[in-house]
């Protein structure tokens, strides 16, 4: 192959064309919502159900409260 194949100094010697592009205006976004995490939602689910199980619990101490008779002796009837 000749030398000639491989010259560029055309392309050197050219002039470099420049395209003017409009600059897109920018817009701004709202930041993107979390995504929940899997573990927070299995917390939040568990938190729930405490919350229930204290209120059940609290229930019935009042029940055992309101039954449990009191001898003036302090000693109950159970």
């Amino acid at each position: 192959m000749s030398d000639h194949a491989y010259d560029i100094s055309y392309l050197l010697e050219a002039e470099m064309t420049t395209v003017e592009v409009p600059a897109a205006p920018v817009q701004k976004a709202p930041p993107a919502r979390p995504l929940p995490s899997p573990v927070a939602a299995a917390q939040e689910v568990l938190a729930r159900e405490l919350m229930q199980a204290a209120a059940a619990h609290e229930a019935l101490i009042e029940q055992y409260l309101r039954t449990a008779v009191v001898s003036p002796s302090g000693e109950s009837s159970w």
